[in-house]
């Protein structure tokens, strides 16, 4: 096999591997998903998901715009985190359901990290 070949092969997959952790919802799922945001985790990470300032000696709340948080945590590493917390963050534990859970975590995909450039809607124009 050539080395180009390879390459293009490699960077196939590259691009595939993080789909696989990914979930998928049904409508009702995302909608409740960012219900949840709004009226629970948007208190400490911000309506646009940036975070916050640290309080005492916690760290600031997570950043979910931030491409290399986006890319190094799988869908169930979220979830775990939501249910059993994380630093600062209290869990939640059986609170959501796991359709809950699943919107919730696409409403934490949906957040643009912030060196990423948004795909452009064809039927929108630019």
């Amino acid at each position: 096999m050539s080395q180009s070949l390879r390459a293009v092969l490699a960077l196939a997959v590259g691009a595939l591997v993080p789909a696989c952790h990914r979930s998928t919802a049904d409508a009702e799922s995302i909608q409740k998903g960012a219900q949840i945001f709004l009226t629970v985790c948007s208190k400490c990470h911000g309506l646009d998901g940036k975070g916050g300032v640290a309080t005492g000696s916690a760290h600031a709340p997570r950043n979910f715009c931030d491409a290399a948080f986006q890319a190094s945590h799988s869908d169930d590493d979220l979830k775990q985190t939501i249910q059993k917390g994380k630093g600062a963050m209290p869990p939640f534990g059986n609170m959501f359901s796991d359709s809950d859970l699943q919107g919730l975590v696409l409403k934490l995909r949906s957040f643009v990290p912030a060196n990423v450039t948004p795909p452009v809607d064809p039927t929108k124009g630019q």
